[in-house]
């Protein structure tokens, strides 16, 4: 097939495979953080200190870290159109219930059912990825898959903030309406999913049949020549490399779970409004959007994927412990945010593209749960560090300082980790 038919399929592709499943991502990441605004009022209205917010935060990630594993075993059994789409209804109906909270307890509980009902989506659409999009464009389809999350914190942020503004509206607080209205496009997403999401290119009606067995053929040929199909996953797991990623993801993750579920508290400390609190905190995100993008391009570009992930961790590490020096210091501090929210974000399409080169074309889809699923261990012990300091000093710098060393260190461990993954590509290559 020659470059400009190849061009042509694949942007068919992209155009159908990616919308639905990177707006899924847009509202997963929306129904999933948008605590973050509502605990402007919320917080007080239900007696919450930094720390009980933090604890039910991070409740999220038990169940689904610990879910991961088993949520994407189910969609290699039943399709990714069958379990995505009861995975989308889920998360629809649960986050919706976060309006229901009265307490930490139950707080503790609605967000570990939303952790159970999410915990497929994310590592189940990156193995679907990899069943439609060769390497050479596996890089891009991520990059532009996470911009959607990354949008959902830039635009979401104002959306809850103007929906705060409806408290009273029919008995209910402004933070209520939040989860009820936030909720709704997922349902929405969930009745349309059945009729777009194919579970691969031979089913699907959309492409010629010269197109579908090209694009089949192709993807079988990368499966055969990556060089983790002979490792067994766990025994894969255990090897150095895939440590020192995994333990890089966990400390970046501190770096990402601190904005995104305490970025509008920070800018709340720096005595703006709650609506103009959830405009500035839409910036870093919309800036993550962009770095995203960009920093994927040029790693699909130049073929180079570690250095790019490494430079992303180094820059967001600085730029954390500069914004927790620079405590109450408004215009340093949130240029500091700024530069967090590009860097930050850009750092995790591109890592990704580390593991998969490791194990293969074929991205195993239990490797790459349980990489997530180690991973995300992140997003509960970040809220609960974040919370906790914060009570203890009165402010964000201690805890935003520490996140900041953790990416820094995470940056050190990257180019040892994503040395083989370079190495397989190079062999690839030679192959090829």
């Amino acid at each position: 097939m020659t470059d400009v038919v190849e061009h042509v399929v694949m942007r068919r592709v992209a155009w159908r495979v990616l919308p639905l499943l990177g707006f899924g991502y847009y509202v997963n990441a929306l129904d999933r953080s948008n605590i973050a605004v509502a605990a402007l009022t919320m917080n007080h209205s239900l007696g919450f200190t930094a720390a009980e917010y933090g604890l039910g935060a991070g409740a999220f990630f038990w169940t689904y870290v610990a879910l991961q594993v088993p949520a994407n075993m189910l969609l290699l059994r039943l399709g990714a159109r069958r379990w995505l789409t009861a995975i989308i209804l889920g998360w629809a109906l649960c986050s919706g219930a976060t309006a229901l909270v009265s307490g930490v307890r139950s707080f503790v509980i609605v967000r570990l059912l939303l952790g159970a009902a999410e915990a497929g989506y994310f590592s189940g659409v990156i193995f679907f990825l990899t069943c439609w999009f060769p390497d050479r464009y596996r890089g891009r389809a991520m990059g532009v898959f996470y911009a959607f999350a990354a949008a959902a914190i830039s635009t979401g942020a104002p959306i809850s903030g103007n929906i705060l503004a409806l408290h009273g509206w029919l008995g209910l607080q402004g933070w209520q309406w939040i989860f009820i209205l936030e909720a709704a496009p997922a349902v929405v997403l969930a009745a349309l999913a059945p009729f777009i999401l194919r579970d691969g290119p031979m089913d699907a009606p959309w492409l010629q049949p010269a197109e579908r067995q090209w694009l089949q053929a192709t993807l079988d040929a990368e499966r055969h020549q990556n060089t983790g199909k002979q490792l067994r996953v766990l025994v894969a797991l255990r090897s150095v490399p895939v440590i020192l990623m995994t333990v890089a993801y966990v400390l970046i993750g501190f770096g990402v779970y601190a904005n995104v579920f305490f970025l509008p508290l920070m800018i709340k400390d720096l005595r703006f409004s709650n609506l103009i609190t959830s405009y500035l905190a839409a910036v870093p995100a919309a800036l993550g959007v962009l770095g995203m993008v960009l920093v994927s391009r040029s790693s699909d570009r130049t073929g180079e994927r570690v250095w790019h992930v490494t430079l992303s961790a180094l820059v967001a590490g600085v730029g954390l412990v500069v914004a927790g020096i620079a405590q109450g210091q408004i215009l340093a501090e949130l240029i500091s945010l700024c530069i967090v929210g590009f860097a930050i974000s850009a750092a995790l399409p591109t890592f990704w593209n580390l593991p998969t080169a490791y194990f293969g074309a074929s991205a195993a889809a239990a490797g790459i749960a349980m990489i997530n699923s180690i991973g995300n261990v992140a997003g509960y012990f970040a809220p609960q560090l974040v919370g906790v300091l914060r009570d203890m000093t009165g402010n964000y710098g201690l805890a935003l300082i520490v996140v900041g060393v953790m990416a820094i260190v995470a940056a050190a461990i990257l180019p040892f980790a994503g040395a083989p993954a370079r190495a397989a590509q190079l062999r690839r290559a030679v192959a090829d």
